[in-house]
């Protein structure tokens, strides 16, 4: 990684844009209401990209960004109503106003918008100046990797994870609910259940709040008896935690759950996971590459809502995430954490191609080959009706801990269909887990979870996950991610693939569909 190249490409971009001849011929703003700040798409994402795999650090780039946006507001801004008299940009400096193909205060998204550095006069005012609104990006703040919190309640023992595959059902006058249990974890934060769940009125067909899991009766072998407590963790609405107060003794080795009105519903704590070992290999990816296929990813995944456009082979409405790649792929050669040579900056161009989507700004000539998974996603949405196929409302019965990865050790724990899609359970345990929130970036990518997930299907058929929602605990984070495309109730298996900057993981997962006895 070459830290000094990456610097020197990027004030060379910004000097570029500076003198970028369609900047030139920008009329100057004649009201203080006017935008002021207009750094272009190319050079804001290809600012996150270099911060984004460390070839700049965020104060650099802050500085260079800070003087770019004074330079181009200092050639455009409007000019004062009367002499001496201090003006802002007022309600008109709305961002939609901008000319296309330029971010109006786009600051990198994962920057925060809106100070300027320290010991930096933006707008200052002076004789004969006046002040002005602006947008300045400043870096957020990200916590140093020293390794995991310490857990807040101490607990003998290892973790523990456990699939169940139970059902747990819950009548009364006016809620008719059953709770999907698909493993129980145990770990520093406590012992939960986690569930997927449906409640409805049975004198109509709307869906009710979560029944009354406080009322249940949970009581382990040893004859101690626990308090269900329902949390979303900031999941979607069909699955929650049922945590377990106080946190159970380690090494119980069943459950009973009731119900008030129900049977007992026993869980096997001691029932083995039956997976085969996961499989590490080491990947021959460099930082860059690894970025370039999450973008893919990406793309992929965002395909996937305008099925009428990819069914008719018609342009997919992308430009505004492929805007600017061009620079990024740039931006990265520059900083050596791509070779010239590689060829997924081609199979990027096959893919926007594939998809319609143009302005991307990338010249390395169309690869003619790409990645199976990528094949197998775009030969789902080229079909006529891709969706024949219902995926039927269910859960699966899982629980693996996969091996470490840059630092992040990923943990699955069920898998569920709802309302046409599928979401898998999961959490990631280490010093990833107790950073600030996830920055998203300009091109939707969490920044601080490196990892890409795919999933196959028992049919050859490969499904892209995307995390929609985290909420963080000492030591880890709860994880859902959804599937793209979703998997149907007659997948027996799938085989998980998880894939970091240094290393992959392969793991072949059983599913049991339905509701068990």
């Amino acid at each position: 990684m070459n830290r000094e190249r990456a610097e020197t490409f990027l004030r060379l971009l910004a000097e570029a844009e500076l003198r970028e001849p369609a900047r030139l011929a920008l009329p100057a703003p004649t009201t203080s209401g006017a935008p002021l700040v207009m750094m272009s798409v190319a050079l804001t994402r290809a600012t996150w990209a270099l911060t984004a795999i460390g070839a700049l650090d965020p104060e650099t780039a802050q500085a260079i960004l800070a003087d770019t946006d004074l330079a181009l507001a200092a050639r455009h801004r409007p000019e004062p109503p009367e002499a001496g008299v201090i003006s802002a940009a007022g309600p008109g400096s709305a961002p939609g106003s901008a000319s296309p193909g330029w971010a109006v205060g786009s600051a990198s998204p994962g920057w925060a918008v809106g100070s300027a550095s320290p010991g930096r006069a933006v707008g200052s005012t002076g004789p004969g100046r006046f002040a002005r609104a602006t947008f300045v990006a400043r870096p957020v703040r990200r916590t140093p990797r020293t390794g995991t919190a310490a857990p807040a309640t101490p607990r003998d023992g290892p973790d523990r994870y456990v699939p169940i595959g139970r059902l747990v059902l819950f009548h009364d006058q006016t809620i008719s609910a059953e709770f999907g249990l698909m493993s129980y974890a145990h770990t520093a934060s406590g012992a939960r259940l986690i569930t997927a769940w449906q409640a409805r009125d049975p004198l109509s067909s709307g869906r009710r709040g979560p029944p009354p899991v406080e009322a249940f009766t949970v009581t382990d072998d040893r004859g101690n008896r626990y308090a269900l407590r329902f949390d979303s963790k900031g999941r979607p609405e069909p699955t929650c935690d049922l945590s377990l107060r106080p946190d159970p003794p380690p090494g119980i080795r069943w459950l009973d759950i009731a119900a008030p009105g129900e049977q007992a519903v026993r869980i096997d704590l001691n029932r083995p996971a039956g997976l085969p070992a996961p499989q590490v290999s080491g990947v021959d990816l460099g930082a860059g590459e690894h970025l370039l296929n999450r973008i893919a990813e990406r793309l992929l995944t965002l395909a996937s809502d305008f099925p009428a456009q990819l069914a008719t082979m018609t342009p997919v409405p992308l430009t505004s995430l492929t805007a600017g790649l061009g620079a990024v792929i740039a931006a990265l050669e520059a900083a050596e954490v791509l070779s010239p040579l590689s060829p997924v900056p081609g199979r990027l161009a096959t893919l926007c191609a594939s998809l319609g989507v143009r302005d991307h700004g990338i010249t390395a000539a169309p690869a003619p080959d790409l990645p199976e998974p990528w094949l197998s996603l775009l030969s789902h949405y080229h079909r006529r009706k891709p969706d024949t196929a219902p995926t039927g409302d269910g859960f699966a019965a899982v629980a693996a801990a996969l091996p470490e990865l840059d630092g992040i050790r990923l943990v699955l724990l069920g898998l569920h269909n709802c309302d046409g899609g599928t979401w898998m359970n999961a959490l990631a345990l280490g010093c990833w887990a107790d950073r600030p929130p996830v920055n998203h970036g300009p091109l939707g990518l969490e920044a601080n979870f490196p990892l890409s997930i795919w999933v196959r299907d028992s049919a050859g058929r490969w499904h892209v996950a995307r995390s929609t929602g985290w909420h963080r605990e000492p030591g880890e984070a709860t994880l859902t991610l959804r599937l793209t495309p979703p998997l149907t109730r007659s997948c027996p298996w799938i085989e998980v693939l998880a894939t970091g900057p240094s290393a992959e993981v392969r793991a072949t997962l059983p599913l049991g569909w339905g509701y068990p006895p």
